[in-house]
């Protein structure tokens, strides 16, 4: 089975970064906690579907074996998977600014201590978009039994499971098929329109990822999607390295109300103000507050 070291940058830390978004515990990802090891059946660009077993080193670098391949994996496959985990764990990114933010603020010292802020994504904006839109107006057990059926309209792996189905695929069932397959209610129709447009040409979600596009463009783009108010904008801009937005949903108010000595807002213009001294990082602080008491029970002995 080939596999291949991924370099990470200083500081940086595998299980927090993995961990630290939900995004871990959907399909077609499965995590294993008890090995710390995270698998993901994939699709190579040539079509073959293969499985990822991607753990950390002792040295917090990331290794990843390619199962359903045999030999040595071609030049191409392997680009292919390093460009894949550098996007998915954000390793390109210079995260020295937030650090520099959080270590400002007494109660946010934990953070660069954990190794917390780096948030796992997917390989591509279409399947975020996904999953995001899975996430809106529901229960994290609803979102992930959504995403299982959605995930299994894609091509097979030999070992089972299946890859992610791309746009053309979803854009080409009847919508009654696919309001079938994944039974998403309302989000069914949304998700189609969105695979439709992409598939077309229409809009090329991939090319969101250019560090040239603002903030405030990206955020445009994305609420002008059906399905995509606030909260699913504000979410989508933090896998995609934007955070300059909230994504303020009742898991955040919740947090919000426990920094807040128990005291819940008066409204999300109260939280607002709360993240806004944090500027460009106010909705990593945000997430980093939801997450504080799985990275404490985390790093608990």
């Amino acid at each position: 089975m080939p596999s291949l070291v991924i370099p990470t940058p200083p500081g940086f830390r595998f299980w927090p970064s993995l961990t630290g978004h939900g995004w871990c515990d959907l399909l077609p990802y499965t995590l294993d906690e008890a090995a710390r090891t995270l698998y993901r059946v994939h699709q190579f660009n040539d079509g073959a579907v293969v499985r990822l077993v991607i753990s950390g080193t002792p040295e917090q670098h990331i290794t990843v074996a390619v199962e359903g391949v045999r030999g040595k994996l071609s030049a191409a496959r392997e680009a292919e998977v390093e460009a894949v985990i550098r996007w998915c764990f954000d390793l390109d990114r210079d995260m020295s600014g937030f650090y520099a933010v959080v270590a400002a603020h007494p109660r946010y010292q934990w953070v660069a201590q954990v190794g917390a802020g780096r948030l796992l994504s997917s390989p591509t904006v279409w399947e975020d978009l996904a999953k995001t839109l899975m996430t809106t107006n529901t229960t994290w057990n609803m979102t992930q039994q959504m995403v299982a059926r959605l995930t299994a309209l894609g091509d097979p792996y030999a070992g089972g499971g299946q890859a992610f189905p791309p746009p053309e695929r979803i854009a080409s069932l009847p919508l009654d098929a696919l309001n079938t397959a994944i039974r998403a209610g309302y989000r069914g129709a949304y998700l189609h329109e969105l695979a439709q447009r992409i598939h077309s040409g229409e809009i090329d979600v991939e090319s969101w990822r250019d560090p040239a596009i603002s903030s405030p463009d990206l955020y445009k783009r994305i609420k002008a999607l059906k399905g995509f108010g606030d909260y699913a904008a504000g979410n989508l801009m933090r896998l995609m390295g934007h955070f300059d937005r909230l994504a303020t949903d009742t898991e955040c108010r919740a947090a919000y109300a426990a920094l807040n000595g128990g005291q819940p807002a008066s409204n999300d213009a109260e939280i607002a103000a709360y993240y806004e001294p944090f500027g460009a990082w106010r909705g990593l602080v945000q997430w980093m507050d939801v997450m504080e008491s799985w990275f404490a029970e985390m790093e608990s002995p």
